[in-house]
């Protein structure tokens, strides 16, 4: 029979306690131990990797036993063994349940690890923000709120929760079965069931520090039936996709640098130069770009055919129509499902695919699955075509032909080289807009389609060029 020697950490004399973990680092790196494993508390300012300059040269394979619930914590984490001056580039093991909302998450984790490494978010060759990805956010909050207030029956919800209808009744039982839930994982406290008119209905507090504290609510969740975790992680999740949207739509969203997508993306006109600064020589330029963001008819039907033809599509996947009219006509959508079971790629054809996937009862509850070819072709084409002059809110549109909500078409520009010395001429310049989302400064990231040139700069808003020109003139003016 084998005997297995355990010796404790620490107990060696020559190390102190303060530095066992750095020790043992070390013996790691210097090929004395093969295995390392680090805690959260451990995952920042350790170098794991296969550097050049160790002996321990083996390519790292990284099991992750728990993923975090923040994906900046998750990449945090695996930098530990992907760093600069490596040998190799480690691989990634990620361990997770069939629980939806698990599930979702280390999909959303393993298609960030390819942005890992030193690079910047400003850097043309830095992959997207995760901050679509961050749960306990500002925004992450408001929606725990909102969702919380919904159960508690302070307000009413502002989606119809996952696998519920319009009516009353089925919303009704669906607060029932969430509260009873919350009690369980003790969010719900001083839970009492009441007499009389409401006779059997549950009543509870939820403590004002709980109300906005996202990570207990997604810790929580784990210790839920699988249905009703699943049912509360994906009305969260609607009700975040609500929150964003009106911050974006008010010009409130602060999402870092944002990655310009479309179809076909054109430089309109040459790069034209805005600015020389006087004492380096160097330029400010004006990038006008065409961007085409939908899909035809035809594209969107080969899709749904490849899928079917290589065997890979659901009986799900499909063509859909929205239950609800919007400015007075239906809407027509793809969805694909995704790389995770239940989780669908949304593809319209004015914007293309949409930024988030979504869940199959979100899918089911805001469209019907519509199997006349001819009518989702007709409908489809309909809409690709007034997209490309219009935007989502029709001809009355308040913002006039400066609003690019829903709109396939868009002429999108770009201020790049030199902009640090007149950064506040353009601040003044968009203050002075009319429309608060023309007046919030972004910076930008977008790709050409024809010469894959990149391009990264601050967005001036079609309303603004002329008030940012005159701007710059008038401090070239005053240089020279």
């Amino acid at each position: 029979m084998e005997k297995a020697l355990f010796i404790r950490r620490g107990t060696r004399k020559e190390v102190s306690m303060e530095m066992i973990n750095m020790h043992e680092k070390q013996q790691f790196m210097d090929d004395k131990k093969l295995i390392a494993i680090i805690s959260e508390a451990g995952s920042a300012g350790v170098s794991l990797h296969a550097d050049r300059r160790a002996k321990n040269q083996r390519r790292r394979v990284h099991v992750t036993l728990e993923l975090p619930w923040s994906a900046d914590r998750a990449i945090q984490q695996f930098g530990r063994t992907h760093r600069s001056n490596q040998t190799s580039a480690p691989q990634y093991r990620l361990l997770f349940t069939n629980l939806g909302g698990e599930k979702r998450f280390a999909s959303i984790v393993a298609k960030r690890l390819e942005s890992l490494g030193a690079l910047t978010q400003g850097d043309r060759r830095a992959g997207p923000s995760l901050s679509a990805f961050n749960y306990d956010s500002t925004y992450g909050k408001k929606a725990l709120t909102m969702v919380y207030r919904g159960i508690m029956e302070q307000d009413s919800f502002p989606v119809v929760p996952p696998r519920c209808s319009d009516n009353q009744a089925s919303i009704e039982e669906f607060i029932t079965e969430a509260k009873v839930a919350l009690v369980s994982v003790g969010i719900i406290r001083d839970a009492t069931v009441c007499n009389g008119k409401v006779a059997g209905k549950l009543s509870g507090r939820i403590v004002d520090a709980d109300m906005h504290d996202v990570a207990r609510f997604l810790n929580r969740l784990l210790g839920l039936a699988p249905d009703i975790q699943n049912r509360l992680f994906d009305l969260f999740i609607s009700i975040l996709d609500v929150v964003l949207h009106n911050a974006r739509r008010e010009g409130q969203l602060d999402s870092g640098i944002v990655d310009i997508k479309g179809k076909n993306i054109e430089l309109k006109e040459p790069p034209k130069t805005v600015h020389v600064d006087s004492l380096s020589g160097a330029t400010t330029i004006l990038f006008t770009f065409t961007i085409d963001r939908g899909v035809t008819w035809e594209s969107a039907k080969a899709m749904l055919d490849g899928r079917e033809n290589d065997g890979a599509g659901s009986s799900n996947d499909g063509f859909y129509e929205s239950k609800r009219e919007w400015m007075g006509r239906r809407h027509f959508t793809l969805a694909l499902e995704g790389s995770t079971e239940g989780i669908y790629k949304i593809i319209r054809p004015a914007i293309g695919e949409a930024l988030r996937e979504m869940p199959l009862s979100e899918l089911k509850g805001k469209y019907r699955k519509v199997s006349s070819i001819d009518k989702v072709s007709k409908g489809w084409q309909d809409e690709y075509d007034v997209s490309s002059k219009q935007c989502m809110h029709g001809s009355k549109c308040k913002v006039g032909s400066y609003c690019t909500v829903g709109r396939r078409l868009q002429e999108f520009n770009i201020l790049g080289g030199l902009i640090l010395p007149v950064w506040g001429t353009i601040e003044k310049a968009l203050a002075k807009q009319v429309y608060q989302n023309h007046k919030r400064i972004r910076v930008v990231r977008l790709v050409t389609t024809n010469d894959n040139q990149r391009i990264v700069g601050l967005f001036i808003p079609n309303a603004a060029v002329e008030s940012v020109l005159t701007g710059l003139q008038w401090v070239q003016d005053i240089n020279d």
